[in-house]
């Protein structure tokens, strides 16, 4: 499997998973995830899977080349259990679909357990921000209290 840049906004995707259960990349940027064929047959349920393409490939030309095979992509609405249409995109050589930021969530809601957690992330540095901030602040006051 090779490495895949992101049809999105050409970042470099980070690839997860294995031979035996497939392989997907993610884009750290856009948040965007392209999921091989095997992935897919083996993290969906079938019947989700089985609407999911059949809208992809009914579709018509995405215009642009799949990431990873260079196959043609197509596009095609889909939709969601809860009656929304998502536009999706398909490689008609090797099968992989793309999603863009979010997109896969109403197909397969566990891929927030698979997927880094950008968020906590965020938020842990953020805090770790707040707390240096704040003991600078509180050696800074001890200083000012000492001189006067």
């Amino acid at each position: 499997m090779t490495d895949a840049t992101c049809p999105c906004c050409n970042s470099e995707m980070a690839m997860q998973g294995d031979i035996a259960a497939g392989h997907m990349h993610f884009c750290n940027y856009c948040k965007g995830i392209l999921a091989t064929d095997h992935w897919l047959s083996t993290h969906m349920k079938q019947p989700i899977l089985r609407n999911v393409r059949t809208g992809v490939f009914d579709g018509g030309p995405a215009g642009y080349k799949c990431p990873t095979c260079g196959g043609e992509m197509v596009k095609g609405p889909v939709q969601t259990s809860q009656g929304s249409m998502i536009e999706i995109d398909g490689c008609l050589r090797c099968g992989s679909l793309w999603f863009d930021n979010r997109e896969i969530e109403p197909f397969y809601p566990e891929i927030k357990d698979i997927l880094p957690d950008q968020e906590s992330s965020t938020s842990k540095l953020g805090n770790a921000i707040v707390r240096k901030l704040t003991s600078l602040f509180e050696r800074t006051g001890d200083e000012t209290d000492q001189e006067e």
